[in-house]
């Protein structure tokens, strides 16, 4: 076996064993990021499908979660939604359309 031989054999197997552990570091990471990503009004109604007036009308009767910025007071206050936030209310309305499919 050459010297180039054993350093290519090393190399596989500290990448075999270092890229697990990689891999779920990153994994994890990406998960904190998009746990904590918000996104504005126009864009959480884009990604749940809906008007930002219905978005509006929505988390004023509290049926959808959002993080309040400046005063709620005002006609248009500011709001900011999480997009884990906005994944689980898809999800529970997801789960809701099959319970009613079943009736």
């Amino acid at each position: 076996m050459t010297t180039l031989d054993f350093i290519g054999e090393v190399k596989e197997c500290l990448i075999s064993e270092i890229k697990p552990w990689i891999e779920s570091q990153v994994n994890e990471m990406y998960k904190n990021r998009i746990a904590k990503a918000t996104l504005t009004v126009e864009e959480a109604a884009e990604y749940i499908g809906v008007s930002v007036s219905m978005l509006y009308i929505m988390a004023r009767e509290k049926q959808i979660a959002y993080i309040p910025v400046g005063a709620m007071s005002s006609l248009k206050p500011k709001m900011k939604f999480r997009l884990s936030t906005l994944d689980k209310w898809m999800e529970e309305q997801e789960r809701k359309s099959m319970k009613g499919a079943g009736a």
